[in-house]
């Protein structure tokens, strides 16, 4: 049981971290020239493919999560 409540405490914060990182890349976007290794399509491509994949991942975790909440565990 308090594994279950550690895993959404743990995902509920990666949520918020990683919107965090994402207005960050966003702002990088708009306010900074790109570089040879962090142009701003690497930006965008990072934040569609690793951060928007995380949270959809944690997301349908919670569901799942709220889902089985009333079922005990053997």
């Amino acid at each position: 049981m308090s594994d279950r409540k550690h895993m959404k405490k743990v995902r509920l914060k990666r949520i918020g971290s990683v919107d965090k990182q994402i207005d960050r890349h966003e702002d990088k976007i708009e306010n900074e020239d790109g570089r040879k290794d962090t142009t701003k399509d690497y930006w965008r491509k990072e934040i569609d493919k690793k951060f928007l994949k995380q949270i959809e991942k944690d997301k349908e975790y919670l569901e799942e999560e709220d889902g089985n909440s009333d079922k005990e565990s053997s």
